[in-house]
């Protein structure tokens, strides 16, 4: 897995917590947080930002994604006994 897609997930995953923290049941639309505060900082669509939070399991799928991008690193100083 490429350095790009763990920081896509991460990306994702910044944008669902924002979503969190400033989303109010009743009180405010998501529309209304993506507009006040996505939009400003990542300028992008409604509809990919409704896709983002709809993403399944990122903080499972980062950890998974490290791991294996951690065990496919080379070791340079391997020792071959």
């Amino acid at each position: 897995m490429s350095y790009n897609r763990i920081n896509k997930l991460k990306y994702y995953k910044i944008i669902q917590d924002i979503t969190k923290e400033k989303y109010e049941i009743g009180f405010n639309t998501l529309i209304g947080v993506y507009e006040k505060y996505i939009y400003p900082i990542y300028p992008i669509s409604y509809s990919h930002y409704r896709k983002i939070l709809e993403e399944p399991r990122l903080e499972s799928r980062i950890k998974e994604a490290e791991e294996k991008k951690d065990n496919q690193q080379m070791d340079l100083f391997r020792k071959d006994s």
